[in-house]
């Protein structure tokens, strides 16, 4: 069994029965390609609604509780992201959606010398560092409203120019349904947020796993 990578390329996102690639999230993904490796988490993750409000809040789920998340890419503030995040649902709810918006639409009208120039940096330091980032890398974009932030006037104009588009743009909904149900999204190519979270879903629990690169 192959994914459809041309409906994952045009659509920067693809949804399928886990159970035609594996028995569990970690078979999935390694039958899927290379596991990335994420310093002080594990390979699975689990993601369980959390009302619980962090004073050093580092994620977004220690920000945010059970409100919505924007849009986002994980891990934007590394110089470089995982590639692609796969989703496996445990228990569903159909009151809770992850949203997903195409990056390239939001960036079609900028000039290519603008983006090279608007400099951003990590919120924190990453081993001691704070290295330049740029929303748009050549090969992949990015983007946080938290995490990585401007350190240029142009830095900032381009931040609340996309801002707004992703305020205006129409996203597609994902909903887990079933048990077993996946989605794996182009992490590099797209933008992706959470619904917010009534108190009748709180059973919903989904598990993470973040690949560099796909072999099938």
């Amino acid at each position: 069994m192959n994914l459809n990578i041309n409906k994952l390329n045009n659509d920067g996102f693809i949804k399928f029965k886990g159970h035609l690639f594996g028995e569990d999230s970690l078979n999935i993904a390694k039958n899927l390609g290379k596991i990335a490796n994420i310093p002080d988490a594990d390979l699975v993750q689990t993601l369980i609604p959390n009302d619980t409000i962090l004073k050093e809040a580092s994620s977004y789920s220690g920000i945010y509780g059970l409100n919505e998340f924007p849009f986002h890419t994980d891990m934007a503030h590394w110089y470089h992201p995982p590639r692609y995040l796969l989703l496996r649902c445990i228990t569903p709810s159909k009151l809770v959606s992850t949203k997903i918006l195409k990056a390239s639409q939001l960036f079609e009208n900028e000039d290519i010398n603008d983006l090279r120039r608007a400099i951003f940096r990590p919120r924190r330091r990453l081993d001691g560092r704070l290295c330049q980032l740029r929303l748009f890398e050549g090969d992949f974009y990015r983007w946080d409203p938290l995490f990585i932030q401007p350190i240029t006037k142009l830095a900032k104009l381009l931040q609340l120019r996309i801002a707004e588009r992703i305020s205006n743009a129409t996203p597609e909904f994902i909903t887990f349904l079933h048990h077993g149900d996946c989605v794996l999204i182009d992490n590099w190519h797209t933008f992706h947020a959470r619904s917010s979270i009534p108190n009748e879903a709180l059973h919903r629990k989904l598990e993470r796993i973040y690949i560099t690169e796909l072999k099938v």
